[in-house]
């Protein structure tokens, strides 16, 4: 076996993977951090509050732990959520059913390890059974170059593009069922 891939699989195994819907509210605070020192890339919050109304809307939402400590979150949202993201509108308007991923936060720290590739993997695991679009956006402005080619790697293509003000423009990624 490669030792690069030897390295992943013992990186990943340390991982533990929590629903969030089940978060207690230290960790939804941990989370609330974590998304605000990744905007602009990820979409800033107001508080702690406005991210536990936007997991309760969601249909998957999910963080991870290494050794105790919060490294990653992801939270998705289906078809005819009450959310206002224009983002979010966009593809409630294009699509009778999909899955929506709304935000994927990863600390620094822990770039280029292989957590949003499990998180994504995982999403895809539950999509399995529903045979849904998965659908997202990508920022071009401010542009998010990592994030443009990570979902080119995992598969996402490239639907069109939209000026939401002077300042942010996006990409609208989607990816067919496998």
């Amino acid at each position: 076996m490669d030792l690069g891939v030897l390295q992943t699989l013992i990186n990943m195994s340390n991982l533990v993977l929590n629903n969030l819907k089940t978060a207690n509210k230290d960790t939804i605070e941990q989370i609330y951090i974590l998304n605000q020192d990744l905007t602009p890339m990820v979409g800033s919050l107001n508080s702690s509050n406005e991210l536990k109304d936007l997991i309760d809307m969601s249909s998957h939402s999910f963080y991870i732990e290494k050794k105790s400590e919060l490294v990653a979150f992801i939270v998705c949202l289906r078809e005819n959520s009450i959310y206002k993201s224009q983002n979010y509108i966009h593809f409630d308007k294009k699509y009778e059913r999909f899955l929506y991923i709304d935000r994927v936060g990863v600390k620094k720290k822990h770039d280029n390890k292989g957590i949003g590739t499990y998180l994504y993997e995982h999403i895809f695991n539950i999509n399995d059974e529903n045979g849904l679009r998965i659908c997202a956006e990508v920022n071009i402005e401010p542009k998010n170059e990592i994030s443009l080619r990570f979902h080119q790697k995992m598969g996402f293509k490239e639907t069109s593009e939209k000026s939401i003000n002077s300042d942010y423009k996006v990409k609208y990624v989607e990816k067919d069922v496998r």
